[in-house]
């Protein structure tokens, strides 16, 4: 199985992009600058957006590549790693969640706290309000990745057979007319619940659908050479260019319908083209010249995971200085992170492979 070294690079990226967003909003940092370079980290959630179109790459590509060696063990080798990868973090982290950042949580009586619990368990807490980012509020992103990998399991004949272009239009397709449907049913409502309805998965599916497209792309090509990233750069420009020139005059976003519907398919188109740029431009970007990102990179779910307890414990420690708030934020989450890393999820994820799939011989197609 090839590996995408520079899709940890990536990675990275999505996760510190985050990161900084949330300790702007979380800490009301409002002189946060507003332009320049910096102004990136004010819209820092389209991290979140790169991660699914990530995971539209890495786990169609990988589950594509089981299903065609071994059709019949397929279902056990993918829920494997796909359980391991994402299950015991998700649970460590829920736990210290309610131990130290909500300690009355379980307070509230059984009906209420078990019911949390179960949705978060079963990953579907993002199907209704209350539990939406009750525990952890970042992890709602977790119940769409679940449901995005059992939509995969059972559709991978078909997504070994079909076009690309086609897997991405159907996706694309879906996306809109569930963005469409929700803001025509949520209309009156305030635009966190109109945010809650278009976030869940057919929400997403455009995203996810690019990535599913360049898994195909990647599947079919003869051989890899680094031109061929050239007009994959040249694309992340020009879409990139295009996205935010729609963007900031409607900053807004949830009082224009037609941005609401449409946009995020610019978005994709961008960020697909910066995944393209990242697989076909040399991996020794993130295995010599970015090793440290690249780090990073392989340990961003635990960075994703840990940030809010982080910033918690940040907040408290730094008190109302915005900036400490981040350096203490950031140190915290990447060495709460690598702890987690090499002490927790790489062991266990190193019970469900054989000796020759060890994680670093694989981590870059997970």
């Amino acid at each position: 199985m090839r590996r995408f070294e520079n899709i940890n690079l990536l990675r990275a990226l999505a996760a510190l992009a985050v990161v900084v967003y949330h300790v702007v909003e979380l800490g009301h940092w409002g002189s946060f600058p507003d332009h320049g370079p910096l102004l990136a980290f004010r819209i820092g959630w389209i991290g979140l957006d790169l991660f699914f179109v990530i995971s539209g790459f890495v786990i169609t590509y990988s589950a594509i590549m089981l299903y065609r060696q071994n059709p019949g063990g397929f279902a056990r080798q993918y829920w494997a790693r796909r359980l391991t990868r994402i299950v015991p973090l998700h649970f460590l982290t829920m736990a210290v969640w309610i131990t130290v950042a909500s300690p009355g949580f379980l307070s509230q009586g059984f009906q209420t706290w078990g019911w949390q619990l179960l949705t978060h368990v079963a990953f579907v807490h993002n199907f209704w309000p209350a539990t939406y980012g009750s525990i952890n509020g970042v992890n709602w992103t977790l119940a769409v990745e679940m449901q995005f990998y059992l939509a995969v399991a059972l559709l991978v004949p078909w997504l070994a057979r079909t076009p690309g272009w086609r897997i991405w239009l159907v996706s694309a397709v879906i996306a809109w007319v569930w963005r469409g449907a929700m803001v025509l049913l949520h209309a009156h409502e305030d635009s966190w619940h109109l945010f809650l309805a278009v976030s869940r998965l057919p929400g997403q599916l455009d995203e996810f659908g690019a990535g599913m497209f360049l898994a195909k792309l990647v599947l079919e090509e003869r051989r890899r050479r680094a031109i061929d990233a050239l007009p994959w750069l040249v694309g992340a420009c020009a879409f990139g260019y295009l996205a935010m020139r729609l963007y900031w005059p409607h900053a807004s976003y949830w009082n224009f319908p037609w941005m609401v519907v449409f946009w995020h398919s610019v978005l994709a188109l961008f960020l697909l083209c910066v995944v393209a740029s990242a697989i076909w431009l040399p991996q020794t970007l993130a295995t010599r010249w970015l090793r440290p990102f690249d780090y990073l990179g392989e340990i961003s779910y635990g960075i994703y995971l840990w940030q809010l307890v982080a910033i918690d414990a940040a907040m408290a420690i730094a008190g109302p200085r915005p900036a400490l708030v981040l350096v203490v934020t950031l140190a915290l989450t990447i060495v709460i992170s690598a702890l987690s890393w090499r002490f927790f999820e790489r062991p266990i994820m190193d019970l469900a492979r054989t000796p020759s799939l060890r994680v670093r011989n694989a981590r870059a197609v997970e």
